[in-house]
């Protein structure tokens, strides 16, 4: 993909023109391609950018109507910003250079690099920190094909090579304006749309997910805590049939959930009682697996590798990895909810269909149907209702140690789940499994907020698979014309959102 060159000797002129002593900033990266141009030729002459603001802590109110973007909201695994880390700021301070739909954002320090498109369908206003770079495009195609790039490790090893080795915190400055992406020639400008269609249709399925899980949550609230309830001390009995001390467990918002759940008017269930088991992740340690090895690049008979940290605040899965193993290796089923069991406890994700195979590890429970003939609607249901408890905190005062904590299987007895009428497990069950034909290669907002959670992750790798397959033949100078992409990737084994490469 590309090289790092490490130069035999070094000018005194770039030394001083460097300002620097450092051999890392003196290495350069290299690729096939020979057409190249600096990222600023694609910016605004007079104003390539805008910096952002620190309003200091002085501004920060628990809700408003102007939000604050700071660099822990953009990471290099998303398109879109993270939109729980946002927080809010007092209007009355006069806050200027509102960030707008479609702009490009790029972190400068801390964790340089990182960019995203800001979308948002809110009636808030957003301001950026001083560490985020609001980027001004001289043509608005230019955006997405810049965005592309600097999502890619090409760019980000350049900019890397340029910053200096900080003690904490690195700043880049405005280095990144030297930073090379390729050029393309004037018979591949079809480019330029493909890039915004499929940076768009990531934004956009990154957003529905998250605001999908979240509707579930409040579907759910309204459904269930319908009860006012006055929080009672534990008693001695209580604290011996438990058998823990620790306070949370005990605490008022556990105590005020299963009050709710118990006097709820259709009843309750335990995990068993609603018809489900619970089983560990397979532990990938040479004894049950043989030798192995892990990798995060595709190796053909390599089993696709999920862990629980890799599912998102929004539902999707951010990454993969890939592990070769000489023993047999077992995949999660349809029906089947990885649920996160350790660090961090509650994230879930349901597998919907039989195309999406994959393992994942020891920290993961795999929550099965104890009937394989028991309806998806049931599985989603049971997914989205812990996704739910997560979303309430109950996980973090029901689950013991450190660094985030562990559910273990002896712990599910404190699990009940209230018997809602199908009817609302139905509508539950379309916001994260609901069928919609969607193209990559259009942007089509409507079909996507339609689309469910499930569909939207398939579709989002599979929209990631594309951007990866152009992006790296432009780098490799092997760009084929735009009806091969069109017809290679638009396929139906693809439309099925298999993790693969193209």
């Amino acid at each position: 993909m590309h090289n790092i060159l490490i130069p035999d000797e070094i000018l005194f002129e770039n030394i001083i023109k460097k300002k620097s002593l450092s051999p890392n900033n003196y290495k350069q990266i290299s690729i096939k391609r020979k057409l190249k141009t600096k990222i600023s030729t694609f910016l605004s002459e007079n104003v390539p950018y805008v910096k952002g603001e620190e309003p200091g802590s002085i501004t920060y109110v628990k809700k408003s109507a102007i939000r604050f973007l700071r660099n822990s909201c953009i990471n290099k695994l998303n398109v879109t910003f993270e939109q729980d880390k946002l927080i809010y700021l007092n209007p009355h301070y006069g806050f200027k250079n509102m960030v707008n739909n479609f702009d490009i954002l790029m972190c400068k320090d801390a964790n340089i690099g990182d960019a995203c498109l800001y979308i948002d369908d809110s009636n808030e206003e957003t301001i950026i920190s001083s560490g985020v770079l609001k980027l001004n495009f001289r043509e608005e195609k230019f955006k997405y094909y810049c965005l592309a790039f600097m999502k890619d490790d090409y760019f980000l090893e350049q900019l890397d090579s340029k910053t200096p080795k900080g003690s904490t915190i690195r700043h880049s400055g405005d280095l990144f304006m030297e930073c090379f992406i390729p050029q393309i020639r004037p018979e591949e400008e079809w480019v330029y749309d493909i890039f915004e269609a499929l940076i768009k249709n990531l934004a956009f399925s990154e957003k529905c997910s998250y605001q999908k899980l979240r509707a579930s949550e409040n579907m759910i609230e309204t459904e269930l805590m319908q009860h006012k309830v006055n929080y009672e001390n534990p008693t001695i009995l209580k604290l011996l049939k438990e058998k823990r001390v620790d306070a949370g467990i005990y605490s008022k918002e556990v105590f005020e959930l299963n009050e709710n759940v118990r006097k709820y008017k259709n009843g309750y269930f335990s995990i068993e009682e609603f018809g489900f088991k619970l089983k560990r992740g397979p532990n990938l340690a040479k004894r049950d697996l043989g030798r192995s090895i892990q990798t995060k690049e595709y190796r053909p008979n390599y089993h696709i590798l999920v862990y629980p940290s890799d599912i998102s605040e929004g539902g999707y899965i951010l990454e993969n990895s890939y592990i070769g193993a000489r023993n047999p290796v077992w995949y999660l089923e349809h029906g089947n909810i990885l649920f996160s069991a350790e660090g961090t406890v509650g994230k879930i994700f349901i597998i919907c269909d039989d195309e999406l195979k994959f393992t994942t590890n020891f920290h993961g429970m795999i929550i099965c149907p104890s009937n394989k003939n028991s309806p998806i609607e049931k599985s989603i249901f049971l997914g989205l209702y812990l996704n739910y408890l997560r979303a309430k905190g109950i996980f973090k005062k029901l689950s013991v140690g450190g660094q985030g904590g562990s559910f273990a299987v002896g712990y599910w007895n404190t699990i009940n789940i209230p018997n809602f009428t199908n009817d609302l497990i139905m509508k539950l069950a379309k916001l994260y499994h609901n069928i919609v034909e969607i193209q990559p290669f259009k942007h089509e907002p409507e079909k996507l907020k339609e689309a469910g959670i499930f569909e939207l992750n398939n579709f989002r790798i599979l929209c990631f698979a594309a951007l990866k397959k152009i992006v790296a033949d432009i780098k490799n100078d092997n760009l084929k014309d735009k009806d091969f992409y069109l017809n290679k990737i638009w396929t139906p084994s693809h439309h099925t959102g298999r993790i693969c490469p193209l």
